[in-house]
């Protein structure tokens, strides 16, 4: 395949992936923000850019993370920026460990999903609720926070096969060559 060709098909690739992992965030983002308020709305967003730097270089990664935490903050009404900083550096840690530690597989990114969910929620009950010392905070973090928590895990699973699914259609392009027997050869 001639090289410009592969060029660009590559960043035709790269722009098609980005664009629908965009419109992955926005959805979810959507879905968040009008859900029943009596439902325990799963945060969608998170398992998407966990997944998404899963396969992703670490600027991306810390780019994504860094815009789902926004999504995240506006989505939840608390104070912009806290989320954005937790994701950025959770989606960084994450493909950096991808990167060069770990194997993408879909134990690895469950425990690394479920560890983002767990910084993010603790320091979201701690800085909204425990640190003012509010009446009930337990029962607030074990009726709200965990199932909540609980749901954006099982959550993981598809975004998990629609980000690998994009990858492995939208990703880089494989050129594989086949070696031709010759008669040519001199044999002695």
């Amino acid at each position: 395949m001639n090289i410009d060709i592969k060029r660009k098909k590559e960043k035709r690739n790269t722009t098609l992936r980005w664009i629908l992992y965009g419109v992955m965030l926005v959805l979810s983002y959507v879905y968040m923000t009008t859900a029943p308020l009596n439902l325990r709305t799963p945060l969608f967003v998170i398992p998407i850019a966990m997944c998404i730097s899963m396969f992703e270089e670490p600027f991306e990664a810390a780019i994504c993370g860094c815009l789902a935490g926004l999504l995240l903050d506006t989505a939840q009404g608390t104070l912009v920026g806290l989320s954005g900083i937790i994701m950025m550096w959770c989606c960084l840690f994450s493909s950096l460990l991808f990167h060069f530690f770990v194997r993408r597989h879909f134990l690895n990114i469950v425990i690394l999903n479920a560890a983002a969910i767990l910084i993010q929620g603790v320091i979201h009950y701690f800085f909204y609720y425990a640190i003012w010392e509010y009446d009930h905070s337990g029962k607030i973090f074990m009726n709200e926070f965990l199932p909540v928590m609980i749901y954006t895990e099982i959550a993981v699973l598809p975004f998990y096969f629609a980000v690998k699914f994009l990858v492995k259609h939208l990703g880089l392009i494989d050129e594989n060559y086949i070696e031709e027997q010759s008669d040519d050869i001199v044999r002695e």
